[in-house]
């Protein structure tokens, strides 16, 4: 039976996240065009406007070749990475990564170590997997007001039905959000609770 904090969030809690890895995400590759065969460029990662690393790309027919330099000690590496493709409903195809341990299609690889992998190969998990209850409900009623048209926060004023939304979708993105924001404050509460009793010590 599980207690306090068993489960999936206690399962993935000490992974480091996807979020703070550096991910190579072959989509955005192919969105600006340059997955063409004879093509080499460069691709950098960033934080605000300050570039925090950057690899240059070879591409060929059905791999890619990523030659990069690791910060830690300096050694270049060159990586070759095996090419996918599976057909797109209305035509065209879908080009993924093939993850050089595992050999998983993947449409994103992370810089782990020595050698891009996949997630799973990085032993990498998401932020929302670390997530708590409360936190959980109120990212996803945030997400319901940005499709509603409202900033986001719990504690924000509420807004009306947006034009042209019919009401009978409108009234159950409505309870929905009220739902998750009643979870999100109970546990807000509970926080609250905890660290006034520590205060009270």
């Amino acid at each position: 039976m599980g207690g306090r904090g068993s489960g999936r969030q206690a399962t993935n809690c000490g992974k480091d996240v996807t979020e703070e890895s550096t991910p190579l995400d072959i989509r955005k590759l192919a969105r600006s065009g340059l997955l063409l065969p004879g093509r080499s460029f460069s691709w950098q990662w960033t934080v605000g406007d300050r570039q925090v690393s950057g690899i240059t790309i070879r591409v060929a027919v059905q791999s890619v070749q990523l030659c990069y330099q690791r910060r830690s000690s300096g050694e270049s590496i060159d990586q070759l990475v095996h090419l996918q493709s599976t057909p797109c409903q209305f035509g065209g195809a879908r080009q993924w990564f093939t993850c050089p341990t595992c050999g998983k299609r993947v449409a994103v690889l992370y810089a782990r170590g020595k050698y891009f992998t996949c997630r799973t190969c990085c032993s990498l998990g998401y932020a929302s997997q670390k997530e708590g209850l409360g936190d959980r409900s109120s990212r996803q009623a945030n997400k319901i007001q940005k499709r509603l048209g409202r900033a986001a926060g719990i504690l924000h004023d509420e807004g009306g039905k947006p034009k042209g939304m019919h009401w009978p979708r409108y009234l159950r993105f409505k309870a929905e959000h009220d739902r998750l924001v009643q979870i999100g404050l109970q546990d807000m509460g509970r926080k609250l609770g905890l660290i006034q009793k520590l205060l009270d010590q």
